[in-house]
């Protein structure tokens, strides 16, 4: 980023006339992929909609007084300076012009997708501002979608994504413009559909269910099962010993790696949800499915907690030195307090359980298909302020170690998803009503 990027004018948030607001020393902090290629971005997530409002350039105007607050504005940086339209194009002349688009609305914390066709000759560079639900700037404003890059005449398509902040409500794209002309064509935001990671079904464990437990989605190799029997008749794997465990193999470990804020960078840590369908039975601990490495201290887990005074709840985990540096999460509540989930009934019930990647005091949990969130209450002893919680251990299902008393009951499916969406771009919330559907879940025999 240049000095003279960082001190640019303050601009005008298009839909709300004669409010300024400055970007000077904002700096990227979203997570960023982008790449030049002539393919499309959206092929797996066809059903959602271009959230940019006039994408065919109908209606572009010079931003003064008064900002149109449908169309485009575009604002005159370093003279000689020009936006020209053309066949639904933009053509953006000069020595440093910017053109952004009305606002649209977006969800917090969550990843968006933004593709445009560009050409020509001039220094190109991609942006997207967020706006707070009053209007004003949020805390994390503008994001730049890469360093500025020279274009030449052929059309390429740039490709990029981007969270969200958690205090966002709307944003709107601008591009960027220097020392030269560039062609902009078909500008396109969407909510990025979620990634299924892992499919574990007992209703179809594969061919050798004493042994192994085989992943749905072909991307891993099958789990090996340790003191975990598998129960026809309710369709389910059964732990009921010490160290019971479903074991990932180590070529698809950094597959589970999902890096936070505080290692990454702000907005850069990976968001995931896990989807789990089980029966407690006995006095369990914190580790239901979790990752943590030999060589390092750092990783993440996910509880189903029954402990010893009788109280259930869903703990999450996120470490990179298992000490002060973490942040835990109890839902409803934490060892001590007097709330329970109530799901120590011995029947199966369902969790959806969606941590953000920011490596803070948040997260959602969603139980038997409600779309309203379990109330968090945050350990209120260390923070994760800094350190990688990657590490080269496999996924695992039942308990951290083979000494850990781990998980008891039984485990009918287990999914993970990374991103903030899930299915058909749904939210958690979403997908945990339809994934519960009114307490009969889709099992994989009849999907």
């Amino acid at each position: 980023m240049t000095n003279r990027l960082k001190t640019a004018p303050g601009h005008r948030n298009p839909s709300l006339p004669g409010k300024m607001a400055t970007t000077d020393g904002c700096f990227s902090w979203l997570t960023l992929r982008i790449a030049f290629v002539s393919s499309c971005l959206f092929c797996g997530n066809a059903v959602a909609a271009n959230l940019v409002p006039d994408p065919g350039f109908a209606s572009v105007s010079e931003l003064g007084a008064k900002a149109d607050s449908n169309g485009w504005n575009w604002q005159r940086i370093e003279e000689p300076c020009e936006v020209r339209v053309d066949q639904k194009t933009a053509a953006l002349t000069g020595g440093k012009v910017f053109l952004h688009s009305a606002s649209f609305p977006v969800d917090a914390g969550t990843v968006y997708e933004l593709q445009v066709d560009v050409s020509g000759d001039a220094t190109f560079s991609l942006e997207i501002l967020w706006w707070r639900a009053d209007g004003l700037p949020t805390q994390s404003h503008r994001s730049i979608l890469g360093k500025p890059n020279r274009l030449n005449e052929v059309t390429r398509t740039i490709l990029a994504s981007a969270r969200s902040p958690v205090d966002g409500a709307t944003a709107y794209i601008r591009c960027v413009v220097e020392e030269g002309r560039a062609v902009v064509k078909s500008p396109v935001v969407r909510v990025a559909g979620g990634t299924l990671l892992l499919k574990l079904d007992a209703a179809a464990p594969g061919p050798q269910p004493t042994a192994r437990w085989r992943d749905l989605t072909g991307r891993n190799q099958d789990l090996k099962l340790q003191s975990v029997r598998h129960s026809a008749e309710t369709s389910s794997f059964v732990f009921d010993k010490p160290g019971a465990s479903c074991i990932g193999h180590p070529r698809d470990a950094a597959r589970f790696d999902f890096e936070t804020d505080q290692s990454a960078g702000p907005g850069q840590g990976s968001p995931f949800t896990i989807v789990l369908y089980a029966k407690l039975i006995g006095r369990s601990g914190t580790g239901i499915i979790n990752k943590f490495g030999k060589s390092t201290k750092g990783g993440w887990s996910i509880g189903l907690v029954w402990d010893e005074f009788g109280l259930d709840r869903i703990s999450t985990l996120q470490s990179s030195d298992k000490k002060q540096n973490r942040t835990i999460n109890g839902f409803p509540g934490l060892a001590g307090q007097d709330v329970k989930l109530g799901a120590t009934d011995r029947k199966f019930h369902m969790y959806v359980i969606h941590v953000t990647g920011s490596g803070a005091r948040d997260g959602t949990v969603y139980f038997d298909g409600s779309d309203k969130t379990l109330s968090i209450s945050p350990w209120p002893f260390g923070s994760l302020t800094s350190g990688s919680v990657r590490n080269q251990g496999p996924l695992r299902i039942g308990s951290l170690n083979r000494s850990e008393r781990g998980f008891r009951g039984e485990i009918g499916f287990v999914e993970i998803w990374s991103g903030t969406r899930l299915r058909d771009g749904m939210t958690p919330a979403a997908y945990s009503r339809y994934r519960f559907n009114r307490g009969k879940p889709a099992r994989a025999r009849s999907e």
